[in-house]
């Protein structure tokens, strides 16, 4: 039995997926299974890992009809036999220590999950950079946790980026919970469910600060590599869904994904024809309704001015809705970050100055 088990769902990433599969070949950790789910890619993807599967036996490849990023980590998940489970994504890569080290803490704490930060490779024709993500509360650097915790100590992380695989996660812990990812069509967002679910089910959690995943962009914007603005609200809904059925009501975990579902709000705006708004407003409405106005009015982690867009969104969204648009224009010309994290003026794309 491997000690980790990595799936590696795969679609149309022949441009990347060398680089990918050599930083997981070379891991330090040899003891590992590499699980490669073809999901009816058109391009040359198949034929490279097929390269890469005849000159090391720990790769599987697994060829399916394409059905999404979800139905690609099911289907790993399934096939997975390593004690514990790490997804890697395609058009990534990892530094050589990453799945040694994050199974070391795993066995010395008896972790459920553990979780590490992560680089943002930024990837667009007119910018190339690396830089650390650093996880923010209220402005604030947050304090992360330096020792075995659960979600309801620590519920900010349901407002940070999802990361997925950032992490690795006890196989057993997620058979006897049945945790899987909701198949959609594409990416979807699947990533979203499937952290809240594993969040709020792990008896145990492990945070290090140590980066190992260097995490591709390809869009200047959030909302440049989202197709559809439909998928947030939809993975929203399966979200609280989920909530609902396993009755959790903690209401900091709540207002931290409200939060998150206040930034939904904006990549929507932020991508939204005029025409298409009248479809989106109704989005939002079903979204704010759901929303407890106490916690609103009254959680510490809802900032002043997650507060004032709340009351904005519900007594005049169209003002809201040119402000973001106007504001999200302006940054794809000129972007001037001014605050006690970094000063940084970014012209169309192309970053010019930082101190």
């Amino acid at each position: 039995m491997p000690k980790i088990s990595v799936i590696i769902p795969i679609y149309n990433v022949e441009k990347y997926l060398r680089e990918c599969l050599d930083s997981v070949v070379n891991q330090t950790l040899s003891d590992i299974e590499i699980i490669c789910i073809n999901d009816d890619s058109p391009d040359n993807s198949l034929q490279i890992v097929k390269e890469y599967a005849a000159k090391d036996n720990r790769i599987q490849v697994i060829t399916k009809p394409n059905g999404g990023y979800g139905s690609a980590c099911n289907m790993g998940l399934a096939q997975a036999s390593g004690d514990y489970i790490a997804i890697l994504e395609s058009d990534d890569f990892i530094a050589p220590e990453m799945y040694e080290k994050l199974y070391n803490l795993a066995v010395e704490y008896d972790a459920d999950i553990v979780k590490s930060p992560f680089y943002e490779n930024i990837d667009t024709v007119c910018r190339k950079e690396i830089k650390p993500v650093k996880w923010y509360e209220n402005n604030k650097l947050f304090n992360m946790p330096n020792k075995v915790f659960t979600i309801y100590e620590h519920p900010e992380f349901l407002y940070f980026h999802p990361s997925i695989w950032s992490c690795v996660y006890k196989r057993e812990f997620l058979k006897n919970h049945n945790l899987r990812f909701i198949e959609a069509k594409s990416a979807g967002w699947t990533d979203n469910p499937f952290q809240v679910q594993t969040m709020c089910l792990a008896k145990k959690i492990f945070y290090t600060d140590e980066r190992f995943y260097y995490w591709r962009r390809t869009g200047l914007m959030e909302s440049d590599e989202l197709k559809d603005y439909t998928i947030p609200f939809k993975r929203s809904d399966e979200i609280h869904e989920w909530l609902d059925e396993n009755k959790i009501t903690d209401k900091n975990l709540l207002a931290c994904l409200y939060k998150r579902e206040f930034a939904y709000i904006h990549i929507m705006f932020g991508m939204l024809s005029l025409n298409k708004l009248t479809d989106g407003l109704k989005l939002i409405s079903k979204m704010l309704k759901r929303m407890n106005i106490i916690i609103i009015k009254n959680n510490k982690l809802i900032t002043k001015k997650e507060r004032n867009d709340y009351m904005l969104f519900k007594s005049n969204p169209f003002s809201l809705y040119f402000l973001i648009s106007f504001k999200n224009f302006r940054k794809r010309f000129i972007s001037i970050r001014c605050n006690r994290h970094e000063k940084t003026i970014i012209f169309l794309g192309r970053k010019f100055l930082e101190v």
